[in-house]
């Protein structure tokens, strides 16, 4: 074996022993909340803790769905989280196709604003979003926990990056043939942009279906909470059953880890494509 074969052998093992570690540790938390769901109330606390049990408790996730209204849960944090993703990403790639590919009065100043949105924490705005909420009587209702953000600073900052690091004669060309902005971004410049879209949708999608504070401030009633809202609800009425509240929250995030795990590809690539030109 050639001495440069021997260190690209010694250098993917490093990596592995730095990696596997580093996955562990990051990981570890999942894996003893999984543990902990399925524990009896009896050897919840048990002493030195154990990760196995000899006799998982799998009826904990069953008594939890039947005892609370998870389902419901989850199903207005699936309207929630996705609608919001769904429409940041359309406002999101036609904000960016504008700042990147078009020229009009004011662009740069607009695109500041956008950027400076990113600046202000979420708890600065709580109070005056949510005297708007009320005022337009959105509160407990769909619309209230959507509408307010439907619109993101980083999205379009994302999706700007990556239209501009494609090459401009294909807006040209286009425009030679006849299309107009639409046409072009339907049709030429989205469908390029698919591994950022993923990679926005998915942050976006993540990012809400946590979401705690905002849906906790505009829901009243059980029947629009969020399961952020719902697994707080919980923590503070079952704190005597922390077996069911890991059974919970180990489903709530299950929906997340697996849009992670199928757009895992177009997520990494989608941040390296749109950092190829500033």
């Amino acid at each position: 074996m050639t001495s440069t074969g021997m260190r690209s052998r010694l250098t993917v093992l490093l990596k592995y022993v730095v990696l596997v570690p580093l996955a562990l540790i990051f990981v570890m938390p999942f894996i003893w909340m999984v543990a902990l769901s399925v524990k009896n109330l009896g050897n919840f606390y048990e002493y030195p803790p154990q990760l196995l049990t000899p006799q998982p408790a799998w009826s904990n996730y069953n008594q939890v769905l039947e005892q609370f209204s998870l389902f419901r849960y989850l199903l207005n944090s699936l309207i929630v989280a996705g609608t919001i993703t769904a429409l940041q990403l359309v406002t999101a790639s036609m904000a960016g196709f504008a700042f990147a590919m078009l020229s009009f009065r004011g662009k740069h100043a607009i695109f500041m604003l956008f950027l400076a949105s990113m600046m202000i924490p979420g708890t600065v705005i709580l109070i005056p979003l949510f005297k708007v909420v009320l005022t337009l009587r959105l509160i407990d209702r769909y619309s209230g926990l959507i509408l307010p953000f439907m619109f993101t600073g980083y999205g379009t900052f994302l999706m700007r990056q990556f239209f501009r690091s494609l090459p401009r004669e294909l807006f040209a060309a286009a425009r030679i043939d006849g299309a107009n902005y639409f046409q072009i971004y339907w049709t030429i410049f989205l469908p390029l942009a698919r591994p950022v879209l993923a990679s926005l949708g998915t942050l976006a999608f993540v990012a809400f279906w946590n979401s705690l504070l905002w849906p906790l401030v505009a829901t009243n009633s059980d029947e629009m909470k969020t399961i952020a809202v719902g697994i707080a609800g919980l923590v503070g009425q079952n704190a005597s059953y922390p077996h069911l509240i890991m059974a919970g929250a180990t489903i709530a995030v299950m929906p997340t880890i697996a849009l992670f795990i199928v757009l895992q590809r177009y997520f990494t690539q989608g941040f390296v494509m749109s950092g190829m030109k500033g």
